[in-house]
């Protein structure tokens, strides 16, 4: 079974996640503030987090950054606050993705199901025209590990951002639609109508340091810079 970590003070919610998650049939463990939460992750390694933003003593955000620097686990952020503007600052801090309050649990379950499934089939080893590890321009990606490092560091990534760097990398000079990261990678139709995969390229951006690694063709498209 899937374990679940959920951090979030609203002890209602919580609960009733709790309640109808384990009837999913996910193992789920809750915490009510982050301190706690920061070491449990440490030993007990859950499959995915759901975290508030808005926790007392530390928000979501800096709980975020904080996680990883050690871990890729996916985050799924709740939060009260619904703008564009804020489910981007979500996305931008590394979070895998963002719900907003009210939310149905049968939306949420979906969006759990969808990255756990991911998770799940691009951990399987790859063969075929696939390498063991792809290197251009300093970075380097070891499939079957899941590791990436850019002039020889290791770097961190979300599920997604390491998803979409692995399909440009294996495409190298062609181009990858807007539409095939969202139905083939992420998995989510509805991320046309928003910015999250332009958050997703950005951040992939940053943490490769080269910021014309990537290039976008008129918004829609994106390659590698070759």
């Amino acid at each position: 079974m899937k374990k679940i970590l959920i951090i979030e003070d609203d002890k209602w919610i919580s609960a009733s996640l709790k309640l109808y998650l384990e009837n999913s049939d996910f193992l789920v463990e809750l915490h009510n503030e982050w301190l706690e939460a920061i070491s449990k992750i440490k030993n007990v390694k859950p499959d995915l987090i759901i975290l508030d933003i808005n926790l007392p003593g530390k928000d979501g955000i800096e709980i975020t950054k904080e996680l990883r620097w050690f871990s890729s686990i996916p985050i799924i952020m709740l939060t009260a606050r619904s703008s564009e503007l804020d489910r981007v600052n979500g996305l931008e801090i590394w979070a895998d993705d963002y719900i907003a309050k009210p939310f149905s649990p049968r939306e949420l379950l979906a969006r759990i199901n969808t990255i756990i499934r991911r998770m799940t089939v691009t951990s399987t080893p790859v063969v075929s025209t696939w390498k063991d590890v792809f290197s251009l321009y300093g970075v380097e990606l070891n499939v079957n590990k899941k590791i990436v490092k850019v002039d020889s560091n290791p770097i961190v990534l979300t599920s997604n951002e390491y998803e979409i760097l692995r399909k440009l990398i294996q495409e190298k000079w062609k181009i990858v639609t807007r539409e095939t990261i969202m139905k083939d990678i992420i998995w989510y139709d509805k991320y046309i109508y928003d910015r999250t995969i332009d958050t997703h390229i950005k951040n992939l951006r940053k943490k490769v340091w080269k910021i014309d690694f990537i290039l976008t063709i008129r918004w829609e498209w994106y390659r590698i810079n070759i």
